[in-house]
Parts: C-alpha cells; structure tokens; sequence
C-alpha cells in the first residue's frame, strides 16, 4: 500500500516536469549561434517589384519582437545566413459582380471581380557558409482577400480598369501576408526537435 502511495505522488511530479520542459524556451539551437545569423534581402522570383523588401522586413521584425535570435547586420560575422526567396506571388477574382445592364456602359453578360484572392508562397533556409549545409527549410504560403474598385473596374473606359488602383490594392495586402507567412515561419524555427 505504501508503494502505490509513493508511485502515486511520484507520478504527477514527473508529468507536470514533462510539460514545463515542453513549455520552456523552443529556440532550436541551430538558431542560437553565439555569433548570430545574417538575414539578406530576400530574393523576388516574381514579377512584383518591390515584394522582397516587403518579405524582408516582415521577417525582421518577427525575430525582433521575439528577441531569441542575434541578427547581424555584415555577412563576415557570423557563418550563418538565413536566406529567404519570394517564390510566387498570384492574384485571381474568387467573387464575381454582374452589374445592372447598361451600368458604367457594360452589357448584360460582363461579369467583374468583386473580390481577389492574393496569394504569396516564401521559402526560407538557413545555410551554414562554412560547411555548405543546408541546416533548416520551410516553404509557406498566405493569402487574403481584396475587395475590387467596381467603379474603377466597372468602366470598360478607364484606363485603368484592372490598372494601377486595383493594382496598389493588391500590393497593400502584401504587408499582411508576410506577417502571417512569417509568424509562421518563427513558430517553426522555434519549434522543438
């Protein structure tokens, strides 16, 4: 009897010891160099300019607010790069509007896009220059939804009906996007092992 007392004392302690460990500071320790890691500009495959520095700094800020990981700002200080790439960025309507016949001087059967689905994909890889190796990757994608200008798009004789306003629409969710896609990518850096 005094045994299964014992055990049963015993039993949470080294459950509860289980989970404060699971709770305790994540950082891989790849992450942790005592040098820090270098974090470049990203790289834009995409034709969107201007999309890297948007990334790029989404990332900054997400391992600032955390305070874990040491960044550098010169790639000799540090073996570690944390390299990051823009690979695809694609805008399609996912909500169609058919306007009353004869508005903004469309025909009956035009359909507008009444809501675009924005979509970024970002990889990232952490790369040892000394040894060549490739000590961590993830490849994530976000997205959000944008309302269309109708009264831009609606006018088949704008100049600018899926032009420049829609498309600055489409570039002002690039923010949101990356905070997400790196909030993301954080979480899994600092995931255990």
């Amino acid at each position: 009897m005094w045994l299964w007392f014992r055990f049963l004392i015993i039993l949470p302690c080294f459950l509860s010891l289980g989970c404060g460990y699971s709770l305790s500071h994540r950082v891989k320790n790849v992450f942790l160099h005592p040098q820090g890691l270098f974090v470049p500009v990203f790289n834009n495959e995409t034709e969107e300019m201007g999309a890297e520095m948007v990334f790029t700094n989404a990332l900054l800020r997400e391992i600032k607010v955390h305070q874990n990981v040491k960044v550098v700002d010169k790639r000799d200080l540090t073996p570690l790069e944390l390299k990051g790439s823009v690979e695809k960025i694609s805008y399609t309507p996912s909500a169609f509007y058919a306007p009353a016949p004869g508005t903004n001087k469309l025909q009956s059967y035009v359909m507008m896009p009444d809501q675009i689905n924005v979509v970024a994909t970002v990889k990232l890889s952490l790369l040892n220059r000394d040894t060549k190796e490739v000590l961590w990757s993830q490849s994530v994608s976000g997205s959000r939804i944008v309302s269309a200008s109708l009264s831009r798009t609606g006018d088949k004789e704008a100049a600018s009906g899926f032009g420049i306003y829609t498309q600055s629409l489409i570039d002002s969710r690039y923010s949101d996007i990356a905070r997400d896609i790196m909030r993301d990518m954080y979480d899994s850096m600092v995931e255990s092992l």
